[in-house]
Parts: C-alpha cells; structure tokens; sequence
C-alpha cells in the first residue's frame, strides 16, 4: 500500500452527497454537495462535482471507492423515485404481516419484520399494483454504482427485510409467496467489488478509468461502523433526518423494533422520524446557543412531542404532530428551544425503554446532534451513563470508506479499521442534580400522547 494512495466513501443522503477520502497514514480530506431534490438527476450532478473537488486534492490518485446510501428510496425504472419518507405501503404491510408469520419471517429473511412500510416487501408490493411485474427496481446506491460501473448490484444489508442475511441471497419462498417479480440486483455483501470504473464515467466523474466501485451498504450501518460500533454490547445513538437508538446484541431480540444480523453479532435498535426535522424546527425559529440544562432549574419550559412528521418508533404512528404543552404567558423562546431538544431526547429514552434495552455502559453518539453540549447531557442524565461523541460527523461517509478500505486489504477486520480511523471527544456524564425532575417530565411527556392519540387521527382527517 503507497500512502499517496487515497480511499474514496461516498454517502447519498436525503438533502446532500458527502465524501471522505483517506490514507493509510490518516490523510482526510472532505467534500459535500447539497441538492434541492431528491432526484437522479441532482444526485449524478451532486456527485460530479463532489468526486471532481475531492480528486483534485489527491492529483487523482484515487484507488478505491465504496458508498452507502439512504435506503427505503426506491427509484423505479431508473426515472420515478419514491422516498422513504413516503406515507405509502401500510396497506400492503398489514397484508405481508397477516399472510407471514413471525417464525417465518426469522426463517427467510433472519429477523421480525418490522412495522416499517419504508422496508422492501410492502414497497415492492405497492410498486407491482402501480407500475406493473416488469418494471425494474433499485436504490439509490446501486444507481450511482451503474453509473460509474455499468453494473447493477446491491448488497444484503440495503435489501433486509427481501434478503436472507444469513446465506446472502433473496427470501424467495417469501417473494414467490407474495407474489412479487418485478426486477430485482443482484445481491452480494458489502466489501465486494461491485465494478470498475468505466472509460465513460471516469472522464465524467474524474476517477481513474478501472478504479475498483465497493458496494458499501445502507447509510445507517455505514454510519455505525464509522462510530466504532464493532462489539457486542455497543450501545449507540445516530442522528440525522431520523435517529436509530440501539445495542449491538449477541441474539435477535424479538421484542425490540428492529433486530437482525450486523458486521458483528445482532443490531437491535429503534427509529423516529422526526428527530432531524425537530432539532431544525428549534435552529430555525428560536436558536439553541447558549441553551442549557439550567433552563430547568430558571423557568418552566413547556414540554414537546417531537413528532413534527409522524413518528416511527415507538408509537408508529404517521397522524402524530409537534405539540407544546404548558405554554405559559410568560413563556420565552429560549425556553421553546430547550423543549425541543429535551422532546427529541425523550423521543429515544421512550424507544429504549420500550424494547426493554440493556442499560448501557457507554452511549456512542454520532451525526448531527451529537456534538451538541445539552442533548449529550440530558442523554446521560437519562441513561445514566457516560456519553461520548464521535470526532467526524459524517460517520456513513467515513463507515463506506471503511468499507472501502477493508475489501482493498488496508484492514483485516472490522476492529482494526475502527481503531485505526475513530476517534472520540471526551465523555460527557450525567447531572445528577436534574435526573429526578427529567424523568418526572417524561412521565407527563409519555402521557400526553396517550391522551392526544385519537384527536391526532381526527386532525389528520380534516386536513386532507
């Protein structure tokens, strides 16, 4: 291995396509391109001038790329995409989970099926019934994988939930049950080589003609093995446009959301929607500097449900709506912030409680609000335990470079790549002077839902 020699992650997220390049000797260089939509066509413009920036700065000598991406994004014929925050296929999963069995589901694809319309089999379904057996359908990693391949590939983990993790092929007793053909890639596992770079796509995204494309995986484990979650046991908390909270677990823990095979043993986890749109919600309209855990003691903020786009875990409900309560005359804006932030966090206590998680040791944070002082405070005070923060916030981008650098031989293993590339900021630990009134205001936080959840069905009903 020459240490001029650069590593390329690519990550396509929702709004933005972000790149890590690396070396052996630690060298990183970043790029990011944002997009207005969430289209084909803004995802290869976002990605030629990403790849251009980052090439330049390495005088092109790129020698392996590897992706992650979104997942639930489901492109349809390589023109209509359908994204994972679509409202459509609850139809379709109530007929999956009444036809297929939970000890059948563990059978074929190695794990429950969650209740997750976003996942493969009430997609497939729904896109059947719309735009027929023969149309094709991929993600939008395997896209972009064409694209600069000409190969069409995906790999088991974008696919759980239609693929069986353990033998790394489709569930076809499951897709031949329900009756699905349209056209599906061809799977192989992550550190594979997907394909090379062509003459035609090197000249236009300014990689190396037969530069190695790796298939790299779904954004969220990417993410995960970019903040060092590489052990039974991890406990980890990744934010973004939605937040997983979870464990690393030895078995598949079948009274949790979602559990099912990682790089290591089980990823055993729950997921909101609206953790991202809710941090922003409060960045926008009130600001967060300077906002602290001292708002507790000063004043009385209102609390919020955090649910500003439905919510996913652990109430799966999409009528759900952002709601203060408590609002008072003497209310300030500082005090609607802190409620914001303190409702996100409540949002994955919630979660964790309910899949009855083991109390964690360490909580590993990692995106975009992991960095922020008062959500990794009122994280320890809730969990009671330490909480440390990732170094490099685009822990996907970082994980498919990673990816990358293990299927070329850099790494031997998964531990060895975290080691060598992660590294964390000093721990944040619990204030112990406000546990007691933070878990006295999530009580009332877990009943207002209760008591609201009919008339957010009834709201939804005269809005549309």
């Amino acid at each position: 291995m020459k240490a001029k020699e650069f590593y390329l992650g690519i990550d396509l997220g929702t709004s933005s396509v972000k790149g890590i390049l690396k070396n052996i000797d630690g060298i990183t260089y970043k790029a990011k391109r944002t997009y207005a939509e969430n289209t084909s066509e803004e995802w290869y413009k976002a990605l030629r001038s990403l790849t251009k920036e980052l090439s330049d700065k390495v005088s092109g000598n790129i020698c392996a790329v590897c992706f992650s991406s979104q997942v639930g994004t489901y492109i349809v014929n390589r023109k209509d995409v359908i994204s994972w925050q679509s409202s459509i296929g609850r139809e379709e999963l109530d007929y999956i989970k009444s036809l297929i069995s939970e000890e059948e589901f563990i059978k074929e694809i190695s794990m429950p099926h969650p209740d997750l319309i976003s996942y493969p089999l009430p997609r497939f379904l729904y896109i059947q019934k719309s735009f027929g057996a023969d149309c094709e359908v991929i993600m939008p990693k395997e896209l972009l994988i064409s694209e600069l391949t000409g190969k069409t590939v995906t790999d088991i983990f974008s696919m759980r939930g239609t693929a069986n993790l353990e033998t790394g092929k489709y569930a076809d007793n499951i897709i031949k049950k329900l009756g699905i053909k349209i056209k599906l890639p061809e799977i192989k596992n992550p550190c594979d080589i997907a394909g090379y770079v062509t003459k035609e796509a090197s000249e236009i995204y300014s990689i190396k003609c037969g530069t190695p494309v790796y298939l790299g995986c779904n954004d969220f484990f990417a993410g995960l093995l970019g903040m060092g979650i590489s052990s039974i046991g991890d406990a980890f908390d990744l934010s973004g446009t939605s937040e997983h909270i979870g464990y690393i677990s030895e078995n598949i823990n079948t009274n949790s959301f979602v559990s099912g095979k990682y790089f290591i043993g089980n990823c055993t986890y729950g997921g909101t929607k609206s953790s991202g749109a809710s941090c922003n919600f409060a960045i926008k309209n009130f600001g967060i500097n300077d906002i602290t855990l001292d708002s507790l003691r000063s004043s009385k903020p209102p609390i919020f449900l955090p649910y500003l786009c439905g919510e996913r875990a652990p109430i799966f409900d999409e009528n759900a709506r952002g709601v203060y309560f408590g609002i008072s005359a003497d209310t300030e804006s500082k005090q609607l912030a802190y409620s914001a932030l303190e409702g996100v966090v409540f949002s994955l206590y919630d979660i964790s409680l309910s899949m009855h998680a083991p109390a964690p040791k360490r909580l590993i944070c990692g995106g975009g609000s992991a960095q922020d002082k008062l959500m990794n405070t009122l994280r320890a005070t809730l969990f009671n335990c330490e909480v440390v923060s990732v170094c490099e916030n685009d822990t996907s981008a970082l994980g498919a470079c990673m990816l990358g650098m293990i299927g070329e031989g850099v790494y031997k293993s998964y531990s060895d790549a975290v080691s060598s590339c992660v590294k964390y900021y000093p721990p944040i630990i619990p204030d112990t002077q406000y546990e007691n009134i933070l878990k006295e205001r999530f009580e009332i936080y877990k009943e207002l839902y209760k008591n609201l959840k009919n008339t957010f069905a009834k709201f939804n009903e005269i809005q549309t």
